[in-house]
């Protein structure tokens, strides 16, 4: 297997409490090349995505992924590490613009990873050292959630949520959403990725950031600005040495792992981008698939829940099979 091959989060299932059972999504998802000689209907998630037609999957462009590489912590590693992030500008516009203006400069190169805290989250960053740079991305205001007009049309998980009036997926992204305000958000689910900030709503920025390691905390929705979600690589941030000050932060003495490059991929040579390729939520295989999660049809499952949470749905990622 290729180097990368060998990495992908998500590649069979998704975001959620399912990467972790699956360790972090260790196999690929592929798409056969005929239709399956079973219906839809009776597949498991596996065997659909497997068998997904390629007008159900979407390129990832290269502008939006979020190359991180950090030293090898892993006893013997030698290659770095690498994480790629997906960023969500339809949900963060403007984080989204003032991260780009700091990864053009530079900005978290030779920076550290500060904090990792079991089940919670990675850290890495310094807002205060962007704003006395001069970067918007040290404080902005927040972008908790956004408005919505008649462009918003998501897929409606039916089984409900306990966080948020309505959940579902649009573009390709969990959502929640609330009818009576018309307002739209991210949730915090495995792999998704905001922006720090301290007491005030307007005093984080992109120049500081996390992804969630665990549990999804999504007491933490409306509440700090996520603006995308690791979709390669997110084993490499799980398996990070933990931090042993409080809330996970990296202590004097301890090694921090340092922060080579990062940058967008449409700024990187051809050799160095991965062509990933997302599972369409507006497809009609991916209703099958949340059902076949559902109501799972393996033959190990005894008991079939009849729902699904939406941080457990999968969100399958794949290398682009041109590849």
């Amino acid at each position: 297997m290729s180097d990368k091959q060998s990495s992908l989060f998500q590649r069979a299932f998704g975001i959620g409490a399912l990467a972790m059972a699956v360790c972090s999504g260790a196999v690929l998802a592929k798409t056969s090349q005929t239709a399956p000689i079973k219906p839809w209907r009776v597949l498991t998630s596996a065997e659909l995505i497997a068998a997904a037609p390629n007008d159900a999957w979407t390129k990832l462009e290269q502008s939006r992924l979020l190359y991180l590489y950090f030293e090898p912590t892993q006893a013997g590693g030698r290659a770095p590490a690498r994480v790629i992030i997906l960023l969500a500008p339809d949900f963060a516009p403007n984080h989204v613009l003032a991260l780009n203006e700091l990864l053009a400069k530079g900005f978290f190169n030779s920076r550290d990873i500060v904090r990792s805290q079991d089940n919670y989250v990675v850290q890495w960053g310094d807002g205060a050292a962007a704003t006395a740079q001069g970067f918007a991305g040290g404080r902005m205001v927040a972008e908790f959630d956004l408005a919505y007009g008649t462009e918003f049309r998501p897929f409606e998980l039916k089984d409900g949520d306990v966080y948020a009036p309505k959940v579902g997926f649009w573009r390709n992204w969990p959502v929640a959403w609330d009818p009576k305000a018309k307002r739209y958000w991210l949730p915090h689910c495995y792999g998704m990725v905001g922006a720090g900030r301290d007491e005030g709503a307007d005093s984080g920025g992109p120049a500081e950031l996390y992804a969630v390691n665990g549990h999804s905390p999504r007491a933490l929705d409306r509440n700090v600005t996520l603006l995308g979600r690791v979709v390669d690589g997110m084993d490499q941030f799980a398996t990070l040495p933990r931090g042993s000050e409080a809330m996970g932060f990296y202590a004097p003495g301890q090694t921090k792992p340092k922060i080579i490059k990062a940058e967008l991929g449409s700024r990187l040579p051809a050799s160095e981008q991965v062509r990933l390729e997302a599972l369409r939520t507006d497809h009609a295989i991916y209703a099958e698939v949340l059902e076949s999660r559902r109501n799972r049809r393996d033959s190990w499952t005894k008991f079939k829940a009849g729902k699904l949470e939406l941080c457990n749905a999968p969100l399958p990622v794949r290398i682009s099979p041109k590849e």
